[in-house]
């Protein structure tokens, strides 16, 4: 599953032009750690500012898709709206996304459609490169009886493009 993940990753790199993302985070970390089921993830998430949405001149939004594989093949592939606060050095990063939930071997969650709320805390390193860490739950939101979600952690790389 972790070859097909890849192999997904690298065709949406070559393909990228279509997103028109101004930046990628690669992300790697633990998945479900205050469970019996903790096990690794890896991920990848393109950030498009181009498209950005302007809430009543407070906040700005702009989508966000990507997807996640774990040690246990469990895959999620997701779309949603980030927003950023803070400094150009130092800022957070908060997302809410929508996505399709496989578990593979790993943890079942009750649906194939998953949220995932997300916030990560980044430094930069230069203009173009930034450091984090970084903690999503995915969850049903109990459009099932079997709900049991799962809470993760990981540390981020964002470049430019």
């Amino acid at each position: 599953m972790l070859k097909k993940f890849l192999l997904i990753i690298f065709l949406l790199y070559l393909n990228v032009g279509f997103l028109h993302a101004n930046s990628y985070s690669i992300f790697g970390g633990t998945y479900d750690y205050d469970d019996d089921n903790t096990t690794n993830l890896i991920g990848l998430n393109y950030h498009i500012s181009n498209s950005e949405i302007d809430l009543l001149n407070i906040l700005t939004i702009n989508p966000v898709v990507g997807g996640l594989v774990t040690a246990e093949s469990a895959t999620m592939f997701y779309g949603g709206f980030e927003t950023n606060l803070g400094s150009d050095l130092i800022y957070l990063n908060i997302s809410s996304s929508t996505g399709i939930y496989n578990n593979g071997n790993g943890k079942e969650l009750g649906n194939t459609i998953q949220f995932k709320s997300e916030v990560n805390l980044f430094y930069s390193l230069s203009e173009k490169t930034r450091i984090g860490i970084g903690s999503h739950h995915i969850s049903n939101a109990g459009l099932n009886s079997v709900n049991p979600g799962t809470n993760n952690y990981y540390l981020i790389i964002n470049k430019n493009f």
